[in-house]
């Protein structure tokens, strides 16, 4: 029998390198094609699932306004986090949209009247001390003035990009927990992917282009898809029964696989208050996983 804590780190391998092959392919083929070619590919796996394992779902009380939401903010969150790690640094990038968890305690407390514990104000207040120290802690230095404003000003922008993915994620989670009340957490997430091809679709439309993925592309999107589908499946067979709590704890920290990886294959550079920024981040994010379950 496979553990909680075996399912929650597989989870956490696949979601993790999935995000870090999303570089490659946003970088060669645009970040838009890469996304659709993703999204059609794990789609391609999460009806599967569907029709052989959990069967096709009653759509009688479909929670259209909540499926929308969420297919927009799958859409939006996929594009900026595919945006942000093919700008990079990803040692920036990941830990800034891994503090989503903040923002959706944040929304709980303002909008639906939460009151978090001790502790879990402790993990926020870390959470975001942490992503501070990771953005700003990278101790760049450069010998001609003029390329260290060009390379802070794309920092910045970066920044920004990340943030953006950070809030459509908070939002994903919101929405999808809501939905999940009423389709599960399999179906919502099948139904979230599907919209947010459709809508994707409409991107492309509006923006006048057609998608344009070269077939030798398409093995590894198909390998990306089914890492990052393979990664929610993972979650969601040990999310039942004892041990979930273990489960999303190790799954939360998919962003340390791809920041390992970024380091051990692309030689990035992460400086020691980085580590510790990133140290913090994942250790606030397990906290508040571990006291939302």
């Amino acid at each position: 029998m496979i553990t909680p804590g075996a399912l929650g780190g597989m989870s956490a391998l696949c979601l993790g390198t999935a995000d870090f092959m999303g570089r490659f392919s946003s970088r060669a083929i645009d970040h838009h094609n890469a996304v659709l070619g993703m999204l059609i590919t794990s789609s391609i796996l999460m009806t599967g699932w569907v029709i052989t394992i959990s069967g096709i779902p009653s759509f009688q009380q479909l929670a259209i306004w909540l499926i929308v939401i969420n297919g927009f903010a799958t859409m939006g969150m996929t594009l900026l986090l595919y945006l942000g790690l093919a700008r990079g640094p990803i040692s920036v990038v990941v830990p800034i949209v891994a503090s989503h968890p903040v923002l959706v305690v944040f929304f709980y407390v303002l909008f639906i009247g939460a009151t978090p514990s001790i502790l879990q104000w402790m993990a926020i207040f870390v959470t975001i001390a942490g992503t501070i120290i990771v953005s700003c802690g990278g101790g760049y230095t450069f010998v001609n003035k003029s390329i260290y404003d060009n390379f802070s000003r794309r920092l910045i922008t970066t920044i920004f990009i990340a943030l953006g993915s950070c809030f459509a994620y908070a939002a994903l989670v919101i929405a999808g927990q809501a939905a999940s009340q009423v389709h599960g957490q399999v179906y919502t997430l099948w139904i979230g992917r599907l919209v947010g091809i459709l809508l994707l679709l409409i991107v492309f439309g509006v923006r006048r282009c057609k998608p344009s993925i070269p077939f030798r592309w398409w093995p590894f999107l198909g390998a990306q898809g089914t890492l990052d589908a393979g990664g929610y499946l993972f979650l969601f067979a040990g999310s039942y029964g004892s041990g979930k709590e273990i489960v999303a704890v190790v799954s939360a920290t998919f962003g340390v696989v791809t920041i390992l990886l970024a380091r051990v294959f692309l030689k990035e550079k992460i400086t020691v208050i980085q580590w510790f920024g990133i140290f913090l981040v994942f250790t606030g994010v397990a906290v508040l996983g571990i006291e939302k379950n």
